[in-house]
């Protein structure tokens, strides 16, 4: 019998474990500040946390009445069709993996500035390697690991909002930070902020892929709308808690002038000495090394449940196993993973790509993938519920109005995105503006060059996309060290 294992907190845990705040303060928002000048860039968290809370009432409500490892993948063939969920679940692949392997560049550039030893690339490398072997691991210790770290993240941060608001710059909080004027001021950066301030959100649509594991069917839905509503008002916080205490006027230079490993760290050191920044830089390095395993198991349950419907090679859904143990569902996956990410560190090291700039355009890129994707989960839940699925008593909320407000929001937040991401990327070319979208576009029409094939040369696993559950084999009882 399949053992379900993970309750809520555990997989509220996974979810701050992939989005990792601490990551988001000290390479999402003081580089937001730092390349596109928007002052009001709280006020952006507070705007993308309500669209992402309206584009997650079809991914919610399809979780609730479908988990599976692979979500998208899933709902979008049992709403539009198996050729979507092919499509889909290979344009979440792709986003997922960029978000990930952009943040061995964080780590890297943070991590050599602040030892001043090695290259970027040898602590990405040793990242790498780390999460590598931890994906074939034993997850049970990853938890407890997790959550030590995750909430000595939140007090961190916690300390740092308190130190600026308490010792807030000339005496006085400003409130410009979150006025539309300093957000839409500056027009054409706006796109930028917009794009980083999704990419500090995904992770947040990560628990669905645990749903298979959740000790109720609701699990992951209750761990998800907590996270929906506490992440959005946290990062706000963060954000403007900043220009706070260096004044609305010197937070874009602070934050240019400050590298990877001063501001704001800045505000530990006055407001608690020494000995505190050490430990928030510490927890700064760990977290980013968390929220990159996270994403990394993900993306192998993502793999590993397309794989056992046999729309990929179905070796990818093997067990692995360790010295005669079973070391985990995702081990060929995981490894697969590991060999992608080793390619893109690579490339970037021989073609000497700033590290930061790796970042940016990785977790901007994987911004609008994951945004596309949920747009149409919200499509596909609509016409999931008008062929009969569900239980028949769901509200309208749920059914028709929640998923297509969050459909015409998301569509309307990934055309700012991209029509003004030229700023944040640093590019001027009309050719270089368009390499995201178009990527997007190439790997959604693969999708469905891929699908087609499956249709043709195995019918029934085409037929079958997004239906397939795990069995025990797959998901092993309490007494094995390991289980998906």
């Amino acid at each position: 019998m399949i053992r379900r294992h993970i309750n809520s907190f555990n997989a509220w845990q996974f979810m701050i474990g992939a989005t990792s705040p601490m990551a988001v303060l000290v390479g999402g928002v003081v580089n937001t500040y730092a390349t596109t000048g928007v002052l009001g860039t709280p006020l952006a968290f507070l705007i993308v946390g309500g669209a992402l809370a309206l584009l997650m009432v079809g991914y919610l409500a399809m979780t609730n009445r479908e988990g599976n490892a692979a979500p998208v993948y899933a709902y979008l063939g049992l709403g539009v069709g198996p050729s979507w969920g092919i499509a889909g679940g290979m344009l979440m692949f792709a986003a997922t993996n960029a978000i990930q392997i952009s943040l061995y560049g964080l780590l890297g550039a943070t991590t050599a500035e602040l030892t001043g030893v090695w290259h970027w690339t040898g602590w990405a490398l040793a990242a790498w390697a780390l999460v590598a072997v931890f994906g074939l691991a034993n997850f049970s210790l990853g938890k407890v690991f997790i959550a030590i770290v995750g909430v000595a993240e939140l007090v961190m941060i916690g300390a740092v909002i308190l130190a600026a608001f308490t010792h807030p710059h000339d005496g006085q909080v400003s409130t410009a930070p979150m006025t539309v004027g300093a957000l839409w001021d500056q027009r054409a950066t706006v796109g930028g902020v917009f794009a980083l301030t999704v990419a500090a959100f995904v992770g947040v649509e990560s628990g669905a892929a645990y749903a298979e594991e959740g000790k109720t069917d609701k699990t992951m839905v209750h761990a998800t709308v907590a996270t929906l509503v506490v992440l959005p008002v946290l990062y706000c916080a963060m954000a403007w808690a900043l220009p706070v205490w260096t004044g609305p006027d010197q937070i874009v230079a602070e934050a240019r002038n400050a590298g990877h490993t001063g501001f704001p760290f800045t505000i530990v050191a006055e407001g608690y000495g020494g000995g505190m920044v050490a430990l928030a830089q510490l927890l700064m390095l760990t977290s980013f090394f968390i929220s990159a395993l996270s994403f990394h198991q993900v993306i192998g349950r993502y793999v590993h449940a397309i794989a056992r419907e046999r729309v990929i090679p179905a070796w990818l859904a093997d067990v692995g196993r360790i010295g005669g143990r079973m070391a985990g569902a995702t081990a060929p996956a995981s490894l697969l993973q590991s060999g992608i990410a080793l390619a893109v560190i690579g490339s970037c090291a021989l073609l000497r790509v700033d590290p930061i700039g790796m970042f940016i355009w990785l977790s901007s890129g994987a911004a609008v993938g994951v945004l596309v994707t949920l747009v149409g989960v919200s499509i596909a839940t609509v016409l999931y519920f008008r062929k009969g699925g569900g239980l028949g008593r769901d509200p309208l909320i749920v059914r028709t109005a929640g998923p297509v407000l969050g459909a015409i929001v998301g569509s309307a937040l990934v055309a700012v995105i991209v029509v003004n991401q030229a700023a944040l990327l640093g590019v001027t070319s009309v050719g270089l503006q368009a390499v995201i979208p178009l990527l997007v576009l190439v790997t959604i029409v693969a999708g469905l060059w891929y699908a087609r094939r499956v249709r043709r040369l195995w019918p029934d696993r085409y037929a079958a996309v997004g239906r397939g559950r795990p069995d025990e084999v797959m998901v092993p009882d309490q007494q094995v060290g390991f289980r998906v």
